[in-house]
């Protein structure tokens, strides 16, 4: 029904063409851009820190675009602006050599196209809030698109090498400029004028501490999955296009949930979602660290409807039910920085070191991270009990 309603709104189509261009670029980059990076002759130290500074370049990005957004409720001619810079960007790393040039390029990419998802949400979210749409059922888009582009990044590899990678993220990323220039043009309808100690109060309530520490954890224990899923996949044995099956096979799972997500009813709650997550992530990750044969380790990808699924839904949720009048963009890209900019930019490098000192065994520490989503749900839950003390 959900799904019927929002796409006789063109609205919604317009919003899913957002998400499935913005993930085919996520489905090329996320399985397979370590893999560029080492096919060019990165150590696993290198490709770590390339990754990270994105996440830490982002963290002061975000929010400042954000403010620029609700400021001036350009949603729209920011991201198009962001997309397109990321298409240079990205041009760009076809010429880099030396390892300064991949970090500063990684830092531009950390103002472009990882300040676009925020932005991104918070337009999507106003319009489905405001047309009643179903978000799991526009989102799903996106999966669909990761799907394709992980599949088609893994056969691309198998018959042309990691070469490849940089062309289709190049292709993807033109399609994601056309998206963007073709979403809805909104203005920001702001409850009162934009001010930085709002959004200081936000950051400094301790309910909205509590949702980063937990989403944040669950999002965090992908790191070495992100980082080096791929290449000790490869270094098992497994070939180019199973890895991008075995992907599939997790988006897939994620794809099942966003379907249904709209039908949870007290179990789509916040804090419930974020629950599933942290139980998902204390058995993903160490079930992992010794899934070495095809038929073990494509189970456990279906886990990842939890570990990622269950927790962006949660976030998503929460931020749709608390943030405040007129700071909807900047409180997406507050927690889009406090977890990929801070947590991610913490994780990942230390994902590099641990990874290249005990190989596949470094997923044990990320399934740590689980008991940090379930302790930090706990005080989310307290804190958002009537009666309890303001922050």
């Amino acid at each position: 029904m959900a799904l019927v309603r929002g796409f006789a709104d063109p609205v919604a189509v317009r919003l899913a063409l957002f998400y499935t261009a913005y993930f085919a670029v996520a489905g090329v980059m996320l399985p397979y851009w370590p893999a560029w990076l080492e096919g060019r002759g990165l150590d696993p130290v290198t490709i770590g820190a390339v990754l990270a500074v994105g996440f830490w370049v982002k963290l002061a990005a975000q929010p400042a675009m954000a403010a620029v957004a609700d400021a001036t409720g350009r949603l729209r001619g920011l991201v198009i602006l962001l997309a397109a810079g990321a298409l240079l960007v990205y041009a760009g790393f076809g010429w880099a050599g030396d390892r300064w040039h991949y970090l500063v390029l990684a830092a531009l990419a950390g103002i472009t196209i990882q300040t676009i998802m925020p932005l991104g949400e918070a337009l999507s979210l106003a319009e489905i809030r405001d047309r009643g749409l179903d978000y799991g059922r526009i989102r799903i888009w996106g999966s669909v698109a990761f799907i394709a582009a992980a599949a088609a990044g893994g056969w691309a590899i198998d018959h042309f090498r990691t070469a490849v990678v940089l062309p289709m993220a190049l292709a993807a990323l033109v399609a994601l400029v056309a998206a963007a220039a073709f979403l809805p043009r909104r203005r920001a309808r702001a409850g009162r004028p934009w001010s930085w100690s709002a959004a200081a109060r936000l950051v400094a309530d301790r309910r909205f501490l509590a949702f980063v520490a937990a989403a944040g954890a669950a999002q965090a224990s992908h790191s070495v999955f992100y980082g080096f899923g791929t290449i000790a996949w490869r270094k098992i044995g497994f070939d180019d296009t199973v890895i991008g099956g075995l992907w599939t096979i997790g988006v897939l799972a994620e794809i099942v949930l966003f379907w249904v997500a709209g039908r949870l009813g007290r179990f789509g709650s916040a804090p419930v979602l974020l629950a599933v997550a942290g139980i998902g992530v204390l058995v993903r990750w160490p079930l992992t660290a010794i899934a070495d044969t095809v038929a073990v380790a494509a189970p456990l990808q279906v886990l990842h409807a939890l570990t990622f699924g269950a927790a962006h839904l949660g976030a998503m949720r929460f931020l749709q039910d608390n943030a405040p009048p007129g700071l909807e963009a900047t409180a997406q890209a507050l927690y889009y920085a406090l977890v990929t900019g801070v947590l991610m930019g913490v994780c990942m490098p230390g994902a590099g070191l641990l990874y290249d000192s005990v190989g596949i065994a470094a997923y044990h520490a990320m399934g740590l991270l689980g008991l940090v989503t379930l302790a930090a749900t706990g005080l989310l839950v307290r804190f958002s009990r009537p009666g309890a003390p303001a922050a």
